[in-house]
């Protein structure tokens, strides 16, 4: 089921992503100073980005600004975290799934200008405690999901502690970045696993490329917690 699992996921980003294509660098350079929540602009006057172009995805975005370049600021339907989203990234409204605020996930496919793509996989639960026990238990479903062992390396700050391991798997061809991010006190944290597939044979396909890692990185250092879960639900 793992792997009939993984292979329908593959699809779907794939899709995601390829969709991320269609939109030219003329357009995705089209956009708009204004600081407004998109749901207070016209359709019309969006800026021309996959991020806010897409109905689903710009549910989701808090101000048609860019953050900084490049990304938007993407607020959880949860209200408990917000982090950098892609300008040309795109969520799968399809398989999105919330129970108030519990529990998040969701698939999105990213685009960037220089073609490159990714795939991004978010979850958040309040089930966990974060105490050790619970914390090995956030990294070893982590590890299930991507299929392949990861040594995590534990980043602590700015009121989060967040475990980050890199990822190649042998069956897919994907590598990416997996992390459990979750805050200082309270429950609950988030998962995320960063991937792209080496589809081109003349270029790296490592985690540890350069400009990968950075980008891996840049959304998984951006998560912040917004402090309205720090007791038990």
């Amino acid at each position: 089921m793992l792997i009939k699992r993984k292979r329908i996921i593959l699809v779907l980003l794939s899709s995601l992503v390829v969709g991320g294509c269609q939109m030219s660098d003329e357009q995705s350079k089209k956009t708009k100073s204004l600081d407004q929540k998109p749901s207070e602009v016209a359709t019309e006057e969006l800026p021309n980005t996959r991020a806010l172009q897409d109905e689903f995805t710009r549910e989701m975005i808090k101000s048609t600004k860019e953050t900084e370049k490049g990304y938007y600021t993407l607020e959880s339907k949860t209200g408990v975290y917000e982090m950098l989203f892609p300008t040309g990234g795109g969520i799968d409204g399809v398989g999105y799934t919330r129970k108030d605020e519990s529990s998040e996930s969701f698939l999105a496919g990213i685009m960037y200008d220089d073609k490159a793509g990714a795939e991004l996989s978010v979850r958040y639960t309040t089930l966990l405690s974060n105490d050790e026990k619970d914390i090995e238990y956030a990294k070893r479903f982590l590890t299930n999901n991507v299929g392949e062992d990861m040594t995590f390396n534990q980043i602590d700050g700015k009121g989060k502690v967040t475990y980050v391991a890199p990822f190649k798997t042998k069956e897919f061809g994907t590598y990416g970045y997996g992390a459990y991010i979750h805050p200082d006190k309270g429950w609950g944290g988030l998962e995320i696993i960063y991937s792209t597939r080496c589809a081109d044979k003349t270029k790296p396909c490592d985690p540890q490329e350069e400009t990968f890692k950075k980008r891996a990185y840049k959304l998984i250092s951006s998560v912040e917690f917004l402090n309205k879960n720090e007791v038990k639900q």
